[in-house]
């Protein structure tokens, strides 16, 4: 397992010394988070591998969300990022809703992750080296996510999978780019899923599809879960853009 605690150390080391001596001090960079390193596909971690960077839910953790990828066939780097709200034994969550809460509150809290995650990858791809853009893909919360980066950072990814994800709208307030350059977008949701019903991700398609960005669909008889015939077609559509 690889951490970012050193790489962090070494970015708020660096950002201090850049600030000896000038005034006003930069802006603070955001925060790089934890994360657990796999390669898949038998592949040795010092290949040039493309890069899978995987969001798990609210309850999970970047531990158990291992399970989706350990055995998948295709030879990658996944990375697997510890959301930063640890609520104890009910796991881990990109946010909340424990206090007064909007959806643009919740739009704040997804434009901090996106940061964060930004910086994340910028810190991996810098100790290691990566075959083309990263692949994002992101389950629940993580999913929510992964639409977020369609809207905030559509050039930094080969392709975007969010799973039983939903849009946050209030996204929308960030100045959009030309949909031309967003990449590749595939939903895979569950048919039975009680949680986020598919619904609401239909709706979050017809919304984006009006604003110009394609979505593909993927429904599957599945519950609020990532396994089974919905995990086999994920591997096989990751597969197929790493190519």
């Amino acid at each position: 397992h690889s951490h970012s605690l050193s790489l962090s150390l070494s970015l708020s080391l660096s950002l201090s010394l850049s600030a000896c001596g000038s005034s006003p001090s930069p802006p603070a960079s955001p925060a790089v988070l934890d994360y657990l390193e796999l390669t898949t596909g038998g592949a040795a971690t010092t290949d040039t591998l493309p890069l899978v960077v995987a969001l798990h839910g609210r309850g999970d953790t970047a531990d158990g969300f291992t399970r989706a990828f350990r055995d998948m066939p295709t030879p990658a780097r996944v990375v697997l990022l510890r959301a930063p709200i640890h609520e104890g034994e009910s796991g881990d969550a990109w946010f909340t809703f424990q206090h007064v809460q909007t959806w643009e509150h919740v739009a704040d809290d997804l434009d901090v992750a996106c940061d964060r995650i930004i910086a994340t990858i910028d810190a991996i791809e810098g100790a290691h080296p990566s075959r083309g853009r990263p692949i994002l893909t992101g389950f629940s919360q993580g999913g929510m996510i992964a639409y977020a980066m369609a809207l905030r950072h559509p050039d930094r990814f080969a392709a975007l999978y969010p799973v039983s994800g939903a849009l946050v709208t209030e996204l929308f307030r960030h100045d959009q780019g030309d949909p031309a350059h967003t990449p590749p977008i595939v939903a895979f949701h569950g048919t039975r899923d009680e949680i986020i019903p598919i619904d609401t991700e239909r709706e979050a398609i017809d919304t984006l599809e009006r604003r110009g960005i394609h979505v593909e669909l993927r429904p599957h008889d599945a519950t609020h879960w990532l396994d089974g015939e919905m995990r086999d077609d994920l591997w096989q559509t990751i597969a197929h853009t790493a190519e």
